[in-house]
């Protein structure tokens, strides 16, 4: 075939994987398990299956040095220092993190070097948390009643042992959200990234590795759902962070309830993007929401709208404008500067998508372009043609189950109301957004839609803001200090001034 990434993959000096636990790399687990490239289908590498073996040693690790060592007891300002050169070393490597990130999920190069995805992007979210570590704080409380002289204080502290499990679609942002967090709030953590995307992860474990993290405090394993499960259900960890889809996070929710693990889960979306008649364009929106569909990641995004809630007085615009930018995408080699499309993550998932695209043809959508599977060269890989199904109902499959794949589904309105009963009706609530000049219709749907976030013209996540979902899209929020909230407990104190 003419295209290959081996001169790539031994260009970067990818190595067998090893797993980091208590300060040391290490090679042991049950077996390996082998990555291959989505755009390629070419091993890239193997990596440790950490399996309950594995995951007994981070635990432990972890577990020691939370319990005995430094780290939660720490100065603010002490672990602040030591997570300060973690930052700089991030921009240092973020060529090669991005290289890494793409040889993991194909990506395509320019977006995982300059995008929010980017190792440029996991630097400045870590130094986003970093900067929480002397702003921790909790509450002094009013004496409530004259029959004491009682006197209520709060403090936050770390939850504990933090297992970060990361998604495929962007490993070195989602490292830097969960784990940034836990170590700013004290915890000590171990990072299991998806079995499809180790790469970008390990490097940066070993960025980590070289820092002053007192051993324990930071632990990496890899595997796939075996170790995943031995980790979640493990007595020794106290708080889950996990990013991936609705089945496997009301698996984890099922089976944390036995110690009551903490929890913060951002599950999946069935989001929707609301366009109307006044919007400042609608040519844009349509390039817009078909863009998030069928680039970048080629809709394997949680937040992405992969409904077009559409007004019926501009549905043919919205088409026709959402059909000339398909034209513009481009599948190949992720590191040629032409291609702006990733591969689907694994023939599984190609399996799954298709099967999306003939229930709705089934269920009698019209699909007006793509939803099949390119030829030539392009057949080595995961690749699927962007597809636009019209004439859909909000009861079909495609509109209510989360496809994770180049898929848009538009549904047409007739009025506000109409507009927001639809958007609300769904499993999910992760994200939106509403397209309109009216300032008061924009913010009068975006606080009527049931979802985590609501975008007015446009959206994007920043890790400053709380991002998260509603229903099946999750509990719990990552950004800003509602991260810091979720990887601390609340403790009060009573103090008694009579004695």
């Amino acid at each position: 075939m003419a295209t290959s990434l081996r001169s790539v993959r031994d260009k970067l000096g990818v190595q067998p994987g090893k797993l980091f636990i208590r300060g040391e790399w290490i090679d042991a687990g049950d077996e390996r398990f082998e990555q291959i490239h989505p755009a390629t289908n070419e091993v890239m590498t193997s990596f440790i299956e950490a399996g309950q073996s594995g995951v007994d040693r981070a635990v432990a690790a972890a577990r020691e040095a939370f319990d005995k060592g430094p780290w939660p007891r720490m100065p603010a300002q002490d672990r602040k220092r030591i997570l300060q050169p973690i930052i700089e070393r991030i921009y240092a490597a973020e060529e090669e993190l991005a290289q890494l990130q793409t040889l993991d999920n194909g990506i395509p190069y320019k977006f995982s070097r300059g995008s929010r995805v980017s190792g440029k992007a996991a630097a400045d979210i870590f130094d986003h948390y970093a900067g929480w570590c002397d702003k921790i704080t909790g509450e002094t409380y009013p004496r409530f009643s004259s029959d004491s002289n009682m006197h209520y204080l709060s403090f936050r502290e770390p939850v504990g042992v933090a297992a970060a499990i990361l998604a495929f679609n962007a490993p070195l942002a989602m490292f830097a959200i969960k784990v940034g967090a836990a170590l700013a709030s004290g915890c000590t953590v171990i990072v299991k990234p998806s079995e499809y995307t180790n790469l970008a992860v390990e490097r940066l474990a070993k960025i980590l590795a070289s820092s002053d993290v007192p051993p324990g405090v930071f632990n990496f394993i890899t595997g796939g759902a075996r170790t995943g499960t031995a980790l979640v259900t493990h007595p020794g960890v106290d708080k889950i962070s996990f990013t991936g889809s609705a089945a496997a996070g009301e698996q984890i929710m099922s089976t944390s309830g036995r110690n009551m693990k903490r929890l913060s889960l951002e599950l999946g979306g069935k989001s929707a993007g609301v366009v109307f008649p006044d919007a400042r364009s609608v040519p844009a929106a349509a390039r817009t929401l078909m863009g998030l569909c069928s680039t970048f990641l080629s809709g394997q995004i949680c937040s992405t709208p992969s409904r077009a809630i559409v007004h019926r007085s501009v549905l043919d615009e919205f088409v026709q404008h959402a059909s000339e930018q398909v034209k513009t995408v481009r599948f190949g080699d992720p590191f040629d500067p032409a291609t702006n499309a990733a591969p689907i993550i694994s023939k599984r998932q190609v399996a799954r998508v298709l099967g999306y695209i003939d229930s709705g043809k089934r269920e009698g959508a019209t699909l007006c372009f793509g939803g099949d599977t390119p030829g030539g060269e392009l057949s080595h890989g995961n690749w699927i043609n962007p597809a636009l199904f019209i004439d859909v109902r909000n009861d079909m499959t495609i509109a209510r189950e989360e496809i994770f794949g180049p898929v848009l589904s538009v549904i047409p309105f007739d009025s506000e109301d109409e507009a927001i009963a639809i958007a609300n009706d769904s499993e999910y609530g992760l994200a939106g957004c509403v397209f309109t000049t009216d300032i008061t219709r924009a913010f009068r749907v975006a606080r009527a839609i049931r979802s985590g976030s609501i975008g007015i013209n446009g959206y994007a996540s920043s890790p400053h803001s709380p991002m998260g979902g509603i229903r099946r899209s999750g509990i719990g929020r990552e950004g800003g200090y509602a991260a810091i909230e979720a990887f601390t407990e609340l403790k009060t104190v009573v103090l008694n001034l009579d004695v």
